[in-house]
Order: C-alpha cells, then sequence, then structure tokens
C-alpha cells in the first residue's frame, strides 16, 4: 500500500541525483511511497512498474541499478527476501506512530520491532530480532490437527463414527494392525450417535474509542460505537449503508488525516445526517404554465351590446 511521504527541496540540487536521468529521480521519490517504515520494499521490478509507471515505457530494472550504483538504494537477498532498502531513508522521512513494523529483514536478516501502546509507537523502544523469529509479529499458527481414525466423521452426514465413543478404543493403530471389534456389552453407548456441535466463533475485541487510526478506504466503524452516535444524533442505523461509508471514506482518505476511533464515527454520523437533512430540503421546480389565448370561452358574454329577434338569433 502506498504512503505519504515528504519532499525536501534539497533533493533537486543533489550533485549525485542531478547526473540520472529524470525517470530514475522520479522513480526514487516513488520508491519512498512504496517503502515501509523502515525504508525497505520487495525487489519485484514488474510490481514497482505497474505501481509507479503503468502507462510509461520505463526500464524499472535499470534504472534501480542506476540508483543502487549511485549510493541511494541498496538492493539485497537475504532469509529468501529480495529485498530494495533506501539509503538514509529514516534520516529524511518520519513515518507515522500508527504504520505497522516492518516484515522485510535489514542486509544482515534482522527485523526492527517497536514497542507500542495504543497502537502507537514508543520512543526509544524499537529492538532487534532475527527474520526467523516471527512469533512477535503475528499470531502464533495453529497446529495441524490429524483427528484419530475412531473420532472421524461418517461421510455425506454430520454424525459422529460411533465406533469413537467406545473409550476403550486405542487412538493409533501400527501399519499392519487391525481395527478391534466393538462390543456392545461393554460399552452400550456405542448404539447411540452424536451430533457434531459447531464450535462457537471466537469474540471480537473490542475497540479503543480512544486509539488513533488513519482513515483508509477499507475503514468500517464499529457497530457498538455507531449505534452509540446514532442514538445521540438521533440517526437510524439502517442509513448507513457501503455506498454511504464509502463516500466518507474516499472524502478523507485524500486528506491523509489521523484521528481517534471514536472521532472517525462521530463525523461519519453527522456526515450522513447532513446528506440526508439536504435531501429533504429539496423541492421539484415547478414551471409555471403562461396563459393560453385559447381559454376563457366559456365564460365570456357573447350576447353583451346585442338585441335578440324573434327567430333567436342577435343583431347589433
Amino acid at each position: 500500500m502506498a504512503r505519504a511521504r515528504n519532499i525536501k527541496p534539497g533533493l533537486f540540487s543533489n550533485e549525485l541525483l542531478v547526473e540520472l536521468p529524470a525517470f530514475d529521480r522520479l522513480a526514487f521519490i516513488g520508491l519512498w511511497c512504496l517503502a515501509d517504515r523502515e525504508g525497505r520494499l520487495e525487489d519485484r521490478v514488474k510490481r514497482i512498474k505497474i505501481e509507479l509507471f503503468p502507462c510509461d515505457d520505463y526500464d524499472v530494472d535499470a534504472g534501480l541499478s542506476r540508483l543502487a550504483a549511485a549510493g541511494f538504494v541498496s538492493r539485497y537477498q537475504v532469509a529468501g527476501f529480495s529485498v530494495i532498502e533506501i539509503t538514509n531513508f529514516q534520516k529524511h522521512q518520519s513515518p507515522h506512530g500508527t504504520e505497522k513494523d516492518s516484515t522485510l529483514p535489514d542486509i544482515n536478516g534482522y527485523l526492527t520491532v517497536y514497542g507500542r501502546k495504543g497502537n502507537v509507537v514508543v520512543t526509544g523502544s524499537q529492538r532487534k530480532v532475527l527474520v526467523g523469529e516471527q512469533s512477535f509479529n503475528v499470531k502464533a499458527p495453529l497446529e495441524p490437527v490429524n483427528p484419530p481414525l475412531d473420532n472421524a466423521l461418517i461421510p455425506d452426514c454430520g454424525f459422529l463414527n460411533p465406533d469413537s465413543l467406545n473409550q476403550d478404543q486405542h487412538h493409533s493403530l501400527n501399519a499392519n494392525e487391525e481395527i478391534p471389534p466393538v462390543d456392545p456389552g461393554k460399552n452400550p453407548t456405542v448404539a447411540k450417535i452424536a451430533m457434531v456441535q459447531p464450535s462457537p466463533e471466537p469474540t471480537p475485541e473490542p475497540v479503543n474509542p480512544k486509539a488513533p487510526v488513519e482513515m483508509t478506504l477499507d475503514w468500517v466503524p464499529d457497530t457498538n460505537l455507531l449505534k452509540t452516535y446514532c442514538v445521540h444524533f438521533g440517526v437510524s442505523v439502517d442509513l448507513f449503508t457501503k455506498d454511504s461509508i464509502a463516500t466518507f471514506t474516499a472524502h478523507h482518505e485524500t486528506e491523509g488525516s489521523l484521528n481517534t476511533q471514536a472521532k472517525w464515527v462521530s463525523q461519519l454520523v453527522r456526515w450522513v445526517r447532513d446528506d440526508k437533512t439536504r435531501a429533504s430540503n429539496v423541492r421539484p421546480f415547478t414551471k409555471p404554465v403562461a396563459p393560453s389565448r385559447h381559454t376563457g370561452f366559456d365564460s365570456r358574454d357573447y350576447t353583451a351590446g346585442t338585441k335578440e329577434n324573434a327567430n333567436g338569433t342577435f343583431r347589433i
């Protein structure tokens, strides 16, 4: 995902950078937006070409080689990763505190892990960890479960195998060992078939309303906060459709602003409320109808100023 970075005036007067072609200098600036908080990105030429130069005939690989030869970037491979690291990135850029830790190692195979409080980096709390020791960065993966043969489901139905109810059955068999017969007399529950109970869904972690959040296109308001602010502002929850939320996120994502979770939800509710108010104030414009010359015949007295004859006709 591209990120907003700063451009300093000294970039345009750098004596080494000005020796490179204009597209190389533009690519160097574009790499800042693709790099993580450590100034690293994957060395994938095609992806960089699509991200930075989708409509230009520019050799990205050759440009990266020229930037590396001039000392502005370094390209290396370590622990199965192909990495581009921007030289002096942290000297000229100040990543936001909520930006995620880098998942790409440095040239020595180490990752930088930051201590965080409320999803914000704590200054001076970083440490180096080998790239293989990534348990700190993500939750430990679940171990593969190999259910025993006596606890398998009967195919094409949702019932447990009756043999699984035999407590005397061993949970592992040798390659040449046959499954012993089950004696219903010793275990009368063998004849019963138990329904498979679905495992309960994990309860989502509560959202901290004071946690700072950077607006993105995939942001979704917390349900509890949304209901609270809807009651406060007198707005129906049914008004918050995907389209209404999408217009809000698209508007604020371009600004790159940072607010707390509660502040974003409050702004969203007011945004939808104001849209509804403006829509209710719209009145159809009625076009005035000009009077026709061919109307009013039934109300006009055509006998005025005349005299009636004996045969019912009129004369002047």
